[in-house]
């Protein structure tokens, strides 16, 4: 049980992962450590809520000439280390002076927490013939190492490869199902696409990955260190990341916000609260040596990662995840697109989605894409099958929802007491973006539980449509729409304009005239 997941929203998890050197919550980022060249001290990073640290072990090797030495030690860390085996190494010079079996091994005599075998990376710009044999080498090589971490209280990883390439994400996720000794899967080699800022295609794939692989295994994402993209990839179903960005923006006098990252020569404040933000104007750390600035601007990134990291826990234990994807996918294009993504694959979100969570805060609905919420959908789909089965017979009242609660609405009492003991006459209201919702549920989350703003244009039609299409669809008699609240005659005309059944089905009336389509 060295992965304990206590926490769920869309494909996101909040979980408690054990290593010999302590437990880490996820969603966690491990920071890149360089202990020849490490400008904040690990104290610090700790301080700051860092608990666990990667460090590239075929460098280590290196340095110490292949001596086995106690990395812990070395380093002067009582806490968690996972190390790289020298699979960036390979991405960028083609190749290392060790092979698989070696570094293998060395990560396990150095006592590492987590590691990592030699991997092939796909590289982003290798052909599909490529990528291809990089998925198998990838698994050869994982196949190689099995006898050497086999029983290990450490943990392994296991890279899944073949990024960009759909099928062969899947191909290699299969293949991993074979291979149980592995602890972590990771998805390799994003760097290029994200400093294209391609986030859509990562956070595709890596959704792919989290469907395709064992649930019971957290996820690691390779090379992903920006607040920005982090809640769409834990969405995804990342668990783990890791990343030297925060060091690597700051030598390029980089500075890290929501949405992006900004050249600290170009702002004139700075937008932050954190103690270096706080402490410091943009002049005097222009004015400061360059290596105190380089530390300090380190320092500001870190805060940014542990901040998102902290927020990104907060939603899932509050079950608004997609609420803070709704409103981030409007800091940036290339967000809104990896937004878009996850709406494209809403069905696949489901499977890990709860209905209900003990923790949850009021829905917030901003606009129609909240319409899109797994949990709104889910709900939808089990209320509606609370009307019974197709084939039912009688009249369905509809009245529209738009005060809470819905039972207080003028509309229904006077339905409900014309109607009382009549066995033939149903009533239901209806939320523009919540769907249709039973008096006997009017009280319930989400339908009292929730917040929305909306004017009639705001309102989604298609949404509606398709809800009428779906009652139109349970066999009743006649579906009678009362006019009030945002439901007005022109959307009723739309909505028989855009379906002959419809047309055949639905009708219309004020309150008052209620009497002249259905009989008491």
């Amino acid at each position: 049980m060295f992965f304990e997941p206590r926490e769920y929203d869309l494909a996101g998890r909040l979980a408690r992962l054990t290593t010999r050197h302590g437990v880490i919550e996820t969603p966690y980022l491990f920071p890149v450590v360089d202990p020849l060249k490490q400008e904040v001290s690990l104290d610090k990073l700790l301080e700051l809520g860092f608990n666990g640290i990667i460090t590239n072990a075929y460098l280590f090797y290196k340095r110490n000439k292949g001596v086995v030495k106690p990395i812990h030690g070395e380093l002067k860390w009582d806490k968690t280390i996972m190390t790289d085996s020298g699979g960036y190494q390979v991405l960028v010079y083609g190749d290392v002076e060790v092979d698989n079996r070696t570094i293998v091994a060395y990560q396990r005599d150095i006592g590492v927490d987590i590691g990592v075998i030699l991997d092939k990376p796909t590289g982003n710009n290798a052909s599909y013939r490529e990528a291809v044999e990089s998925v198998y080498e990838t698994y050869r090589r994982a196949v190689e190492a099995s006898p050497l971490i086999s029983g290990s209280d450490q943990l392994w990883t296991l890279p899944i490869q073949g990024l960009p390439y759909r099928d062969l994400v899947l191909r290699s996720s299969i293949l991993a199902w074979r291979l149980p000794v592995y602890s972590v899967y990771a998805v390799g080699s994003p760097t290029v696409l994200l400093e294209r800022y391609s986030y859509s295609k990562i956070v595709e794939l890596t959704l792919l990955a989290r469907i395709t692989l064992p649930p019971g295994k957290p996820i690691h994402v390779f090379g992903v260190g920006h607040p920005m993209i982090l809640p769409f990839l834990v969405a995804a179903g990342g668990d783990l990341f890791d990343s030297a960005s925060y060091i690597l923006y700051a030598r390029d006098e980089r500075y890290m916000v929501e949405t992006g990252t900004r050249s600290i020569r170009d702002l004139h404040y700075l937008p932050c609260n954190c103690p270096v933000c706080s402490r410091y104007t943009v002049r005097e750390l222009l004015e400061l040596p360059r290596r105190e600035r380089v530390r300090l601007l380190a320092l500001h990134n870190l805060y940014m990662l542990a901040k998102e990291l902290r927020s990104i826990r907060q939603a899932i234990m509050e079950g608004r995840l997609w609420e803070m994807l709704e409103h981030r996918s409007r800091g940036h294009p290339s967000l809104r697109e990896a937004f878009r993504v996850l709406v494209k694959h809403r069905d696949l979100l489901k499977r890990y989605n709860p209905l209900t969570k003990p923790d949850a805060r009021a829905l917030l609905i901003v606009d129609r894409s909240s319409a899109y919420n797994p949990r709104v959908e889910s709900t939808y789909s089990r209320v509606l099958g609370m009307l019974g089965q197709p084939g039912g017979r009688g009249y369905l009242v509809v009245i529209p929802a738009y005060r809470k609660p819905y039972t207080s609405q003028e509309e229904y009492a006077v339905v409900s007491e014309k109607y009382k003991g009549n066995g033939s006459v149903r009533i239901v209201f209806l939320h523009p973006f919540l769907g249709v919702v039973p008096p006997e549920l009017a009280s319930t989350y989400p339908f009292y539980q929730h917040e929305s703003r909306f004017s009639r244009g705001d309102i989604p039609f298609e949404r509606i449509r398709g809800v009428f299409m779906d009652l139109a669809g349970r066999g009743f008699d006649k579906i009678v729409v009362v006019e009030s609240g945002w439901f007005d005659r022109e959307l009723y005309a739309r909505l028989v304009e855009s379906s002959p059944v419809l047309k055949g089905k639905l009708a219309i009336c004020r309150i008052n005239e209620i009497s002249s389509l259905i009989p008491q």
